[in-house]
């Protein structure tokens, strides 16, 4: 029994359940009868990672990461990067591809967009 609840903490762990950054408001909306939560955010550099698992990703990998690389979220929380690419193109294509796999919900009226490219806040 506790290996069962210790695998379900696992699994959830692994889903992407994080917490919001804090300097983010939520609200939900209905689309195509699911809810959706959107991030409010406003914020400009590092306070404009949305979620505490974004945040954590930036801060222990991306960030340590080769060059051509670049950073992608959307309003929902959704978010994706990629680095060590050919080219800085490359990276920016491959990490909005990837947000947009994980905002398939929404990504209709919440796209993705890339925030951070190498070294630099994309305004």
């Amino acid at each position: 029994m506790m290996y069962k609840s210790l695998f379900l903490i696992w699994a959830l762990a692994l889903s992407g359940c994080s917490t919001v950054h804090s300097s983010a408001n939520k609200s939900s909306v209905r689309h195509d009868n699911n809810k959706i939560t959107i991030y409010e955010n406003g914020q400009k550099g590092m306070a404009s990672l949305i979620t505490g698992s974004a945040l954590r990703s930036f801060n222990e990998d991306y960030i340590k990461a080769p060059k051509n690389r670049a950073f992608a979220q959307s309003t929902s929380g959704a978010w994706n990067w990629k680095s060590d690419r050919t080219s800085i193109e490359h990276a920016i294509t491959s990490a909005l591809i990837g947000c947009q796999r994980n905002n398939k919900k929404s990504e209709d009226l919440y796209p993705c967009k890339v925030i951070h490219i190498n070294d630099e806040w994309v305004e």
